[in-house]
């Protein structure tokens, strides 16, 4: 019994020490072309121009996470250029999409820079 707890500790801690740990973002370089993550990105950027007036155009994606929940959580980091200001300058955004398994949708974060 002893052995066995052992090696379920020691497990824990290896997963713990490589950021493995059950419920955490997962990084996901592998979507950052990804038609569907480019979408959800565009998705941000209209809620960020309905909610913050942060008109953006030239969305590029430069880095995703994901979650595992009752559906998934997508951290997505953003670039675009801004519109509705006299020179375009690049903002750098960071937003938190969450889908549910039925495909609905909703921005939980956005923050730019």
């Amino acid at each position: 019994m002893f052995k066995l707890l052992s090696i379920v500790l020691a497990t824990m801690l290896i997963a713990a020490s490589y950021g493995l740990m059950a419920g955490g973002y997962a990084d996901k370089p592998e979507l950052i072309e990804d038609p569907t993550v480019k979408g959800l990105a565009v998705y941000a950027a209209e809620h960020l121009a309905m909610t913050q007036n942060i008109v953006l155009n030239n969305i590029e994606v430069t880095g995703v996470q994901t979650q595992v929940v009752a559906g998934m959580n997508y951290r997505i980091d953003f670039t675009g250029k801004t519109v509705n200001s006299p020179i375009a300058k690049t903002k750098s955004c960071q937003v938190v999409i969450y889908v549910r398994f039925n495909s609905t949708k909703k921005v939980t974060s956005a923050k730019c820079n």
